[in-house]
């Protein structure tokens, strides 16, 4: 690829943020092929933008649940999670703006508007209420559709999702290093990033991310890097103040994977000594974010449902819907349901 690997950016969990511009890609190796059962569509949502939608079934059932992703992702990365739920829900995903198929526009990535895309897909599709459930940095448009659409809420699910608003006001940490071998094949990316992020999603889903040459080597991703910064900027603080969960109304629970100096993260184990010294150093205070964030998640009103908070074990990965499966869809199903048999 021209230049350099991309920088890590750091948000919550770390993640790659990918740096090229945008560009069509027919060389994709075959295991790119997506074969998950759903239908796909493009909704409009504003003039010249369109959210791809994943329809993973259940439509003749009587409730709905909107799958929304993390930083970077797009909705291919539930593939497997969703059919977890279709028995008792018409599941959906939605792709923000910014990252394809969806649509690439150069504004629009502030937390309103993004919460009004999803709703503008809900009155496409023509439902009415749905069970929101949102990882990473969706967090914040589950908690804007929860204040400005409360009608359209039945429950909110935080999937190791936060209020990031003062987050990045902390000193940051190196980043997992990538190398340029790790861009020889999707294989060898797929490697990497379960190596030093810990996590494997589904091949559909981050060959999205790339470029593929004929010979299946990694030339180029598909996402500027400046459409990243959009989405953080819209999240701090001021332009995204602090969430008051005590204006939240509906039930939500929240799971989350708690971060310790010990546990570190997955990719710390591969930086230099000095870049581990400047980790030991800033990570500190995101620990200590962390906490009181979560601490804050736990306030509510008296008249509103008391929220439901679990702490999975330090070391989980930021992908607990992935790597923690069976335990997310299990404490999912008893809070959306009353019963894990249902």
């Amino acid at each position: 690829m021209p230049g350099t690997l991309c920088k890590a950016a750091i948000t919550l969990t770390l993640l790659l943020t990918f740096c090229a511009s945008s560009s069509a890609n027919s060389d994709q190796p075959a295991a790119c092929l997506d074969t998950t059962a759903h239908t796909e569509s493009l909704v409009t949502v504003a003039p010249g933008v369109q959210l791809q939608v994943l329809d993973w079934g259940g439509a003749d059932k009587p409730k709905t649940m909107v799958l929304l992703t993390g930083l970077g992702d797009n909705a291919h990365i539930f593939d497997d999670f969703a059919f977890q739920f279709t028995d008792y829900f018409h599941v959906i995903g939605i792709t923000r703006r910014g990252y394809l198929p969806s649509s690439q526009p150069g504004d629009g990535y502030d937390v309103p508007t993004r919460a009004l895309d999803d709703i503008k897909v809900l009155d496409a599709l023509g439902i009415r209420k749905a069970a929101f459930v949102g990882h990473s940095i969706a967090a914040s448009e589950l908690s804007q559709i929860a204040k400005a659409y409360k009608e359209r809420v039945e429950k909110l699910v935080y999937l190791d999702a936060y209020d990031v608003a003062e987050r990045f006001q902390l000193p940051e940490v190196p980043g997992p290093p990538f190398i340029a071998a790790d861009l020889n094949s999707l294989e060898t990316y797929q490697a990497a990033r379960a190596r030093l992020l810990g996590v494997r999603g589904p091949d559909a889903s981050i060959c999205l991310h790339l470029v593929f040459d004929l010979g299946g080597k990694i030339v180029d991703f598909t996402t500027p890097e400046s459409i990243g910064e959009k989405v953080l900027a819209g999240v701090k603080a001021p332009a995204n103040r602090l969430v008051n969960w005590e204006e939240i109304a509906a039930p939500r629970l929240g799971i989350f994977g708690l971060y310790t100096t010990e546990t570190r993260q997955s990719f710390y184990w591969y930086l230099s000594a000095a870049e581990k010294r400047a980790f030991d150093q800033n990570f500190k205070g995101i620990v200590k974010w962390q906490r009181a964030t979560i601490k804050r998640f736990r306030s509510s009103k008296p008249r509103n449902p008391k929220p439901i908070v679990v702490e999975l074990p330090p070391g989980t990965n930021h992908y607990v819907f992935i790597n923690n499966e069976a335990f997310v869809v299990r404490t999912m199903r008893q809070f959306l349901l009353g019963e894990v048999g249902n």
